[in-house]
């Protein structure tokens, strides 16, 4: 919402009457996107609940802009000031939100004018149906994190801009991809006791190429429980893994989101994502949560 430039802009390019887009150090972000996304939420959600100021550079009070220029300047990429120029920065990221990455730049239109960029925020991740998604931002009630299905910020999207570099694809290696035939042939023991454990609750939903998911209450595929860590690809088959790293807290009356991520040191974005739910999910006694 602020227009004057940082000082840090105030370079050669901006003398010479040109307007930067994001610029990145050499090293930014080049090895591992993912990970400098990840780096770069976790550094976003160190400042919740630091109050908004207009004008704000941080660390103690920010404005959308300020708060997002501050972010991504601690790893080298360097955005416009103003919401304007941040809606230029980068390039475009065009389709559904089964396009955005986290680390993307969300753009909104202002309060007076909705088609006009005027507030920004980080994206963080989608729902497991990628029909909406979460960011992080400094608005008025400080830094905060929300949702796009908030009618505010429904009404106000604009687009999204690309900082990082692109994900590559995922790693699929010591990974197994398997269908619900295979499950019960015997050839994966460990998985099929996970499935058959789970499925006494819940329906298993079988598609056309003879993989399978299960149905959450909520519609949404969910992943069985067990000592595996299992996810459903966009194909329908599921992957999964040997979690030797994964740490999961059961659920006990009393248990919110909330108090589970406090907890564990986690945002509660980063514990939804995990288990592939949202904030609106009701949590149920005995219920298992991944927090490692």
């Amino acid at each position: 919402m602020v227009t004057k430039p940082c000082l840090f802009l105030l370079s050669l390019a901006l003398f010479a009457g040109i307007v930067p887009l994001a610029a990145q150090n050499g090293d930014a972000g080049q090895e591992n996107p993912r990970e400098t996304a990840d780096a770069i939420i976790k550094e976003a959600g160190r400042h919740l609940g630091k109050p908004y100021l207009y004008g704000g550079n941080g660390p103690q009070s920010f404005d959308c802009t300020g708060f997002t220029c501050f972010v991504f300047n601690k790893f080298g990429y360097q955005l416009s000031r103003s919401s304007s120029d941040q809606a230029k920065d980068g390039r475009e990221v065009k389709g559904g939100i089964e396009n955005y990455q986290k680390g993307d730049i969300i753009v909104f239109g202002g309060r007076a004018a909705k088609k006009t960029p005027g507030h920004v925020g980080i994206f963080i991740a989608a729902d497991s149906l990628n029909k909406s998604f979460t960011f992080i931002h400094a608005c008025n009630s400080g830094v905060t994190i929300s949702h796009i299905d908030e009618p505010y910020y429904a009404q106000r999207f604009i687009g999204v801009r690309r900082i990082l570099p692109d994900f590559p694809p995922e790693e699929r290696d010591r990974k197994v991809l398997f269908s619900l035939q295979e499950l019960f042939s015997g050839r994966s023991p460990a998985a099929r006791d996970s499935v058959l454990n789970a499925i006494q609750e819940r329906r298993v939903v079988l598609f056309p190429d003879g993989s399978w998911a299960l149905l959450g209450e909520n519609g949404e595929y969910v992943a069985p429980p067990g000592d595996k860590d299992f996810v459903l690809h966009a194909d329908a088959t599921w992957r999964f893994e040997e979690a030797s790293s994964a740490e999961f807290y059961t659920v006990k009356a009393g248990d919110t989101l909330q108090k589970i991520a406090r907890q564990f040191g986690l945002p509660v974005e980063a514990l939804c994502e995990m288990n592939g739910i949202t904030q609106k999910t009701r949590l149920k006694l005995g219920q298992r949560l991944r927090v490692q």
